[in-house]
C-alpha cells in the first residue's frame, strides 16, 4: 500500500517543477513581446510624429553666401596675397596674375603711327610758325617801304600841283596876249596874221596844264592805292613783288593751319586708340584680384606659379556678415515659424543657444541656389520645408568652445547645429535619443570612474605601512 502511494507522489513531484518553468517561460516570452512591440511603437512614434509636430531640429547648418573670384585672363600666378580664413577688407589683394605672351603686333603699329603724325605734326607746326615769322617780317618792310613811298608820293603831288598851277598861269598869260592882239586886230592896227604864234603859244600852255592835270591825278591815285595797300606803278614794283610774296606766304600759312588741325584731330583719334589698345594690353599682361566687397577666404584654388585660364577658380570669399542657419522642418509648422519668429540656436561646445529670427522660408532650392552659399543646403523629404534663420549678432556666446571640424571653416560654415523655436514644447526625436545616449554614456563613464577608484591597488609604500 505504501508502495502504491509512493507511486503517484513520487510521479507528481517532478511535474511541479516543469510546470513553473513553463509558466516562467511564457512569462518572459510574453514580457519580451511586449517590451519590442513597446520599443516598436516608441520607435514608430518618434519617427513619425516629432518630425511632422517637433519645435525643433537639429537637421540645421551653418551657411553664408559666397563670392567666387575667377581669373580674368590667362597666365602665371607669380605670388597668393591671402590664405584660407583671412579677413580682408574691401578692395584688398587676393592674388595677382602675370601674362608674359600677349600679342604685341597692334600695339606696335599703332605707337609707331602716333609717333609719325606727331613728327608730321611737329613738322607742319614748324612750317607754319616759319611763315607767319616770315608775313610779319614782310608786313614790317612793307610798312616800311610803304612810308617812304606814301612821302615821296606827297611830295610829287604837291609838285604836280604847282606845275598845274604854273601850267594854268601860264595859259592865262597866252590868253591875254592872244586877247591884246584880239582887239588891236578888230582896230585894224596890225595884221590878222600877227596873233597866230600867241595862239599857238596858249594851245601849248593848255596842253601844258592838262598834261600837268593828267600827271598830278596819277600822283593822287597812286597815293590813294598805296594807302589802300594796292601797289600800282613802276615806282611800286618792288611793293607789289613784296605784297605778293607776302600773300602766298600768307595763304601758306593758312594751309598749314588746316593742316596741323587735321593731323591734330587723327592723332587725337590715334591717341586714343593706343591708350585703349595699352590699356588693353595691361589688362592682358597683369591683373589683381581684389576682394570688393571684403570677406574671409574660405578657399583658394591656385598656388605661386600655377597657370590659370579665364574663368578658373582662384578663391572663394565668404561673407560672414551674412551668415544664416538653414533648418529643416515640416511642412505643418509653416504657422509656428512665420517669417520674424524667434528661435534658439545651439550647437556642441557652446554653453549658451544663440538668438537668431527666422528671415525667409523656402520650399526648395535648386543647385543654381546652392551655388550662391559656401555650403549645400542639406536634402529634404517628403513634405519638409527650409527656414533660413538670420542669426542676432549679439547673441553670439562668450568664452564658447568651438569644435575641432568648426575651427577649420571661418564663421562656422557647415556646422551642425539644432533650431529651436521659442516656447516650443515637442522635442526632436533625434535630439532626444542624442541626450539619451549621451547621458547614458555619462553614466556608464561615471561608473566606470567609480568602479576603477574602488577596485585600484594601493600604492607599495602604502602597503608596507600598512604591514608595519
Amino acid at each position: 500500500m505504501s508502495e502504491k502511494l509512493s507511486r503517484p507522489l513520487s510521479s507528481t513531484a517532478p511535474a511541479a517543477p516543469d510546470a513553473g518553468r513553463q509558466r516562467g517561460h511564457t512569462r518572459v516570452v510574453r514580457v519580451g513581446a511586449y517590451s519590442v512591440a513597446t520599443v516598436l511603437a516608441v520607435l514608430m512614434t518618434s519617427a513619425t510624429l516629432p518630425p511632422l509636430l517637433a519645435d525643433q531640429s537639429d537637421r540645421a547648418v551653418i551657411n553664408a553666401p559666397i563670392t567666387l573670384l575667377t581669373a580674368p585672363i590667362s597666365g602665371e600666378v607669380p605670388q597668393v596675397l591671402g590664405r584660407v580664413g583671412q579677413r580682408l577688407e574691401p578692395g584688398e589683394a587676393v592674388a595677382n596674375i602675370h601674362n608674359g605672351r600677349v600679342d604685341k603686333t597692334t600695339l606696335i603699329q599703332l605707337d609707331g603711327k602716333v609717333e609719325e603724325l606727331q613728327g608730321s605734326l611737329l613738322a607742319t607746326r614748324q612750317k607754319k610758325d616759319a611763315d607767319n615769322k616770315y608775313v610779319a617780317a614782310l608786313d614790317a618792310e612793307i610798312r616800311r617801304q610803304a612810308d617812304q613811298t606814301v612821302g615821296r608820293l606827297e611830295s610829287e603831288v604837291a609838285e604836280a600841283r604847282a606845275r598845274v598851277s604854273s601850267a594854268d598861269a601860264e595859259g592865262l598869260a597866252r590868253k591875254a596876249v592872244v586877247d591884246r592882239q584880239q582887239s588891236l586886230i578888230n582896230r585894224d592896227v596890225v595884221s590878222a596874221t600877227i596873233v597866230r604864234p600867241a595862239e599857238q603859244h596858249y594851245a601849248a600852255a593848255r596842253f601844258d596844264k592838262d598834261a600837268e592835270v593828267a600827271r598830278l591825278n596819277q600822283r593822287i591815285a597812286q597815293l590813294d592805292g598805296l594807302k589802300k595797300g594796292i601797289f600800282v606803278g613802276n615806282e611800286l614794283n618792288s611793293l607789289a613783288v613784296l605784297a605778293q610774296k607776302r600773300r602766298d606766304l600768307a595763304f601758306d600759312a593758312q594751309r598749314m593751319a588746316i593742316e596741323e588741325s587735321q593731323l591734330a584731330v587723327t592723332l587725337k583719334g590715334q591717341q586714343a586708340l593706343l591708350d585703349a589698345e595699352r590699356k588693353r594690353h595691361a589688362s592682358l599682361s597683369d591683373a589683381t584680384l581684389r576682394a570688393t566687397n571684403g570677406g574671409v577666404i574660405l578657399n583658394l584654388g591656385v598656388a605661386p606659379g600655377r597657370h590659370v585660364s579665364p574663368g578658373d577658380l582662384v578663391a572663394t570669399l565668404v561673407d560672414c556678415e551674412q551668415a544664416f542657419v538653414v533648418g529643416i522642418f515640416s511642412y505643418r509648422q509653416a504657422q509656428e515659424l512665420a517669417v520674424g519668429t524667434p528661435v534658439r540656436v545651439s550647437a556642441s561646445g557652446e554653453q549658451a543657444p544663440r538668438r537668431g529670427t527666422v528671415s525667409e522660408i523656402l520650399p526648395k532650392t535648386n543647385d543654381k541656389t546652392d551655388e550662391q552659399y559656401a555650403v549645400p543646403f542639406p536634402p529634404t523629404e517628403r513634405r519638409e520645408m527650409y527656414v533660413l534663420v538670420g542669426l542676432d549678432k549679439d547673441s553670439a556666446p562668450a568664452g564658447a568652445t568651438v569644435p575641432a571640424t568648426a575651427r577649420t571653416s571661418p564663421c562656422q560654415v557647415g556646422q551642425w547645429v539644432t533650431v529651436t523655436r521659442e516656447n516650443g514644447w515637442i522635442p526632436s526625436a533625434s535630439v532626444t535619443w542624442t541626450s539619451v545616449s549621451n547621458g547614458v554614456d555619462r553614466v556608464v563613464a561615471g561608473i566606470g570612474t567609480l568602479v576603477s577608484s574602488v577596485f585600484r591597488p594601493e600604492p607599495a609604500s602604502a602597503r608596507d605601512r600598512a604591514r608595519d
